[in-house]
Formats: C-alpha cells, structure tokens, sequence
C-alpha cells in the first residue's frame, strides 16, 4: 500500500469526522479500495516469485542430474578403459604358460616317439604343467575379482591389494622394464572397497609406464609406500619418470585433462583416483620431486 498516500486519508478521515458523516464513509470507501488494489498487486507479485522459485528450483535439479549423468557416464568409460587394459594384460600373462604347455605337449610327442618316456618323465612333465595351469587360473581369479562389484566395506591390507595387483601387472612390469619396490606392513589395514583402490594403483602405475615410454627412460623404478601417522594412514606413490608439466598439475584431477599424446590417454584415470579417495573420506595431492611425480593419499 502507498503509505504516504494512506497517511493522507486517514488524516482526511479524522478531519471529515469532525464535519460529517456521510464524507467519511466516502474516505473510507476509498481507502479500502486502495487496500484491496495494493493486496491484489501483493498476490500477483507473490504468483510471480513463487513461479520464479520453482523454476530456478527445476533447473537446480535438472543441473544435478546432468551433472550426476556426467559423473556416472565418466566412471563408466573409465571402466571400460581399466578393462581394456586388463584384457590386454591378462593376454601378455597368458601367453608366456600357453607357449610353455604347447612346447612341452610336442616335446611329449616326439620324446614317446623315441622311446624316452616313463612314469617319472610323466609324472615331471605333468606337474610342470599343473604349475602353468594354476598361474594362469589366479591370473583369471584377480581378474574377475577386479571386475566384481563391490559396495560392502571391509578392513583390507593394502599390501595384499598391492600383490593383487602386481599379480595382473607381472608381464607388463616385466616387458616395460619396470621395477616396483614395494615398503608397506603387512599388518597394516584400511577400511574400504578393495576392488577400488585395486583401480587407484593400477592408474598410478599405469601413467608411470606411460611416462616412462614417452620420456624413454632407462632405469625404470617405481615406489609405493604407506604407513600410518597420528591416526593417519599415509600411501606415497612415486616414480622417476620425470614429473608432470608445471601448467599441468594444478588441475591433473579434473576430468579431461591429460599430459599423454592425443589418442593415448583419457584424462579420466586420475579424475576417477580423485573420487575414490573422497569416496574413502580421505585427500589425494600430488607435487614433483627431482625426478619424478609424487602422489599422497592420506586417509582419516
């Protein structure tokens, strides 16, 4: 309501009071008038911030789900990409027993065709390939346990999950180059989803090789240590692949951004290590040493 324009009649409405009635009543009159116009105002100003709210109320939610869209389709090619990378390295671990049973079948064949077989022959020849057999189904079980989902979380050792790891990674460590020293307790435990920090150290080691190659660096070696601190537990990764270009790091754990060739990263690998370690309440930061990336988690 105006208040000036109010005041005004009120006060005519005490002077006409004095003189007469029928004067005030017109005052009166008018005065609810002007009431029920302001009020009819107030409701259609109303209408319109309520509108306003729920459409600003939509596109907070309609902004949500894109942005959790985005987040789930980001994971996702992330998992198809950890698989990739599993496939192939599962081939490299398969292919050295499968040559090996192949050459002992035919070394079987030909040493019975010259009469040089028996019971012990067969007994040695059978437990060698007994041995292959039985790495390459480990090597099948760590890579369907990999792949499992898993949402309960247990007490796990890291150490267990990094021999987990080295495990799907031997061949690969192996023609690279790669010399992974490992400095954890082995009573050392962490609650959480071990199956995700598995993808955590697979990243790591992963860029390392990657660096390695596009730096062609000789002595290869790469490091992971964890211990625990002031109810902390600390997992340092560190290689000597050279370090991650100054321009780069600040935001090497947003999403797309990558230091790799075009065609030969994502830029999703460390964005995902950065979820799965808030995921586990915890910090991921990273800084360069004399020769290389160093990477922190510290969990609470």
């Amino acid at each position: 309501m105006r208040k000036q324009e109010t005041e005004d009649l009120i006060n005519d409405v005490v002077k006409l009071s004095r003189n007469s009635a029928n004067g005030i009543d017109k005052k009166i009159d008018k005065l609810i008038a002007l009431y029920r116009t302001e009020q009819k105002q107030y409701e259609r100003s109303l209408k319109q911030n309520t509108f306003l709210l729920k459409q600003w109320d939509k596109q907070n939610i309609l902004t949500s789900k894109t942005n959790k869209k985005k987040d789930l389709m980001l994971e996702q090619q992330a998992k198809m990409a950890a698989m990739g990378e599993m496939i192939d390295a599962v081939a490299h671990q398969w292919k050295q027993p499968l040559n090996s049973i192949s050459m002992m079948s035919d070394m079987l064949s030909h040493d019975f065709s010259n009469g040089l077989v028996d019971g012990e022959y067969i007994e040695e020849m059978t437990t060698t390939i007994h041995t292959q057999i039985e790495y390459m189904i480990s090597t099948l079980n760590e890579f369907r346990t990999f792949f499992r989902p898993s949402k309960d979380k247990q007490l796990f050792s890291i150490l267990a999950c990094i021999e987990s790891v080295q495990i799907l990674l031997k061949d690969e460590l192996i023609s690279q180059n790669v010399t992974l020293h490992v400095d954890i307790d082995e009573a050392l435990m962490i609650e959480g989803i071990a199956n995700e920090f598995k993808h955590l150290f697979i990243n790591f080691i992963s860029n390392s090789v990657d660096a390695f190659n596009e730096k062609q660096t000789k002595d290869r070696t790469i490091n992971i240590k964890a211990y625990e601190e002031n109810d902390k537990v600390y997992i340092e990764f560190y290689d000597n692949a050279g370090g991650i270009p100054e321009p780069v790091i600040k935001s090497i754990f947003k999403p797309n951004v990558t230091t790799k060739k075009e065609g030969k990263g994502t830029g999703i690998g460390l964005y995902m290590s950065s979820q799965i370690v808030q995921k586990h309440h915890g910090s991921i930061n990273v800084h360069n040493s004399d020769v290389g990336a160093v990477f922190t988690v510290i969990l609470e």
